[in-house]
């Protein structure tokens, strides 16, 4: 099988081992465009085009690529496209993968125990600080040509923002003001942040 209930083997990483399933979640990030897309196109299909199942043989950073790339980045609580498969076998889970569930880290695709809260016995404006940096550190690397910060589109598909606070305001976030753009910070403090 090639992708056979998952028991132990999520306390590694999916593309560490020498199954079938770890040798192809391996590929998943290989530079050569044609191998990467094929490979993922053909765990998708054995996954009965439904995202979530994806995620949970390869994990979230091996398949972000094709999800961007066909807009399933937001499909709702379904994570299904819509397709003429048989039976859904999402009970297929073994004994040992319901056990240890809880504690797989979506993106990696495998378990990792318990961390300790970084952010536990700072206070609120010690959290905001470190919020402000991590702003500025984006945009640094934004405006820079590094990265290119997205937000998921009505159609599912990444779309470029112009500037980091962007994704903060449309989450709901509370009104922040933006620093210049000839890179000086603004207000007397030279955080980003509303005081």
């Amino acid at each position: 099988q090639v992708l056979p209930p998952l028991r132990g083997e999520v306390k590694r990483l999916p593309e560490d081992g020498d199954s079938l399933r770890n040798k192809l979640c391996k590929l998943l990030t290989s530079p050569v465009t044609e191998v990467k897309d094929l490979v993922a196109h053909f765990i998708f299909i054995l996954c009965k085009e439904n995202v979530n199942r994806m995620v949970k043989y390869t994990g979230y950073g091996n398949c972000a690529g094709l999800l961007a790339q066909f807009g399933l980045l937001k499909l709702g609580d379904s994570g299904q496209r819509k397709g003429d498969y048989s039976s859904n076998s999402e009970d297929s889970d073994t004994e040992e993968y319901r056990d240890l569930k809880n504690e797989i880290n979506p993106v990696t695709g495998r378990w990792e125990p318990e961390k300790r809260d970084p952010m536990e016995g700072m206070t609120d404006e010690q959290k905001e600080y470190e919020a402000e940096k991590l702003i500025d550190a984006i945009d640094k690397l934004q405006r820079q040509g590094i990265i290119q910060p997205c937000r998921v589109g009505e159609d599912g598909k990444p779309v470029p923002v112009e500037h980091v606070l962007e994704l903060v305001e449309a989450r709901g976030g509370r009104e922040v003001k933006r620093a210049p753009e000839d890179g000086a910070k603004g207000g007397d403090d030279g955080k980003h942040g509303a005081q």
